[in-house]
């Protein structure tokens, strides 16, 4: 039971704090921006980047892709009739409390054809996972939810380049059609760098194992030329404002201390790019300074790439809408191949500022409480046929599920 009236006072701390945080992000932003276009890209800024990353390995910055840092640009060419297979992906994570052990991802995924008079074509694929191997880990704790969303990401890519290569075969082999093959959220596979570190110290080769597969499939994606995309609605992310802070020291400057201590703390790149994006213009390139893109996908030729979009059809900062667009190096370094990735997404933004193809992927993976709870009751009745019992929940599950008015 919540009491709002015992927060009255806290809320309004609470917007006056914001209202005077947004005029200081206002003024850090113009701070930014300024930073941003007198800062050349040349040997001593690489070489700021790379004592950052010496002095603090997990610096989450940004690397120059193109040959200045604050390029505006939108696409010349008009747009054409492209495929966006998109595909997202829910689970249900383990409850040690629930009457059974058990995990399950649903992918949903939608094939959108621009142009084509065929309704998109959808599908769900649901995996249940159940077995001591798929539940713990070496250690025999009981799998994490971060290994969980791995796997969910894993899977979500692999049917993406399973649906792109039955596309490509589709039209004949033809190259030439633009295919994007898009997921929601970043395109890197998420690694938190103590997994990774694990993982290489050999404590869990299934950390490794699965991220192999999910470079494969960008691999295979590459090969039928079909365009992988991460789209990040409403990015929180800074790597560009950290790149502009130790652009602004001189290398003497450059400590551990001050790497991590910016005074742009706070402010996202979403901020800075509102300020300085119109519709359908993007930001320069830029490459992710995070461990796994660095030691992982870069030596696999899979160097993961960003750039900002305002997906909005309004002109000025306040209707701006930016997304992080996450595309792989082969892709970004071909100006006329990202020309045609751009116009695709901005036009299938159109109306909602967000893809149609990731919302509907979104509405065919999502998993309802009460689906949970009728695929539990089948799993019961499973059980009961072999066993002659039906599984219960824990004490606290069984009081918890009583005092909210449903029963499993």
């Amino acid at each position: 039971m919540l009491e709002l009236r015992k927060l009255l006072d806290p809320l309004e701390a609470m917007g006056a704090e914001i209202a005077q945080r947004q005029k200081e992000y206002s003024r850090l932003a113009e701070d930014a921006a300024a930073q941003l276009q007198r800062t050349p890209v040349d040997a001593a800024l690489q070489a700021k980047i790379e004592l950052a990353l010496k002095l603090d390995h997990t610096w989450r910055g940004a690397e120059p892709v193109e040959a200045t840092l604050d390029r505006r640009h939108r696409p010349t060419s008009p747009p054409e009739s492209a495929t966006l297979i998109a595909v997202d992906g829910s689970q249900i994570y383990p409850d040690r409390h629930g009457p059974l052990l058990y995990y399950l991802l649903n992918t949903g995924a939608i094939i959108f054809r621009q142009g084509s008079a065929a309704a998109p074509q959808v599908e769900t694929q649901p995996s249940l996972h159940f077995s001591d191997a798929e539940l713990y880990d070496v250690r025999g704790n009981l799998i994490k939810a971060e290994r969980i969303n791995a796997r969910r990401e894993l899977a979500e890519m692999q049917r993406l380049a399973a649906l792109a290569v039955e596309e490509r075969t589709r039209g004949g082999g033809d190259l030439d059609p633009l295919i994007l093959a898009i997921k929601d959220g970043q395109l890197m596979m998420w690694l938190g760098e103590r997994d990774l570190f694990e993982a290489e110290g050999g404590e869990d080769a299934g950390i490794t194992a699965d991220l192999s597969r999910y470079i494969d499939c960008l691999h295979t994606l590459q090969r039928v030329q079909a365009t992988p995309i991460g789209f990040v609605s409403t990015p929180r992310s800074a790597n560009v404002i950290r790149l502009l802070w130790i652009s602004a020291l001189d290398a003497a400057q450059i400590t551990r201390e001050e790497v991590q201590q910016s005074p742009y703390r706070g402010l996202s790149d979403a901020a800075l790019f509102a300020r300085l994006l119109g519709p359908n213009q993007r930001s320069a390139l830029f490459a992710t300074t995070a461990r796994v893109n660095r030691e992982r996908f870069a030596p696999a030729g899979q160097r993961i790439c960003f750039f900002y979009l305002n997906v909005a059809q309004r002109q000025g900062p306040d209707w701006a809408q930016i997304a992080r667009i996450d595309l792989p190096e082969w892709v970004a370094r071909q100006p006329q191949w990202a020309d045609r990735v751009q116009n695709a997404l901005y036009h299938d933004c159109v109306g909602m500022r967000f893809p149609y193809v990731l919302a509907r992927a979104d509405e065919l993976a999502v998993v309802s409480q009460q689906e949970k709870r009728d695929l539990e009751q089948m799993l019961a009745v499973q059980l009961a046929r072999r066993t002659g019992a039906l599984p219960e929940p824990s004490p606290k599950a069984r009081q918890k599920d009583l005092s909210r008015g449903y029963s499993r």
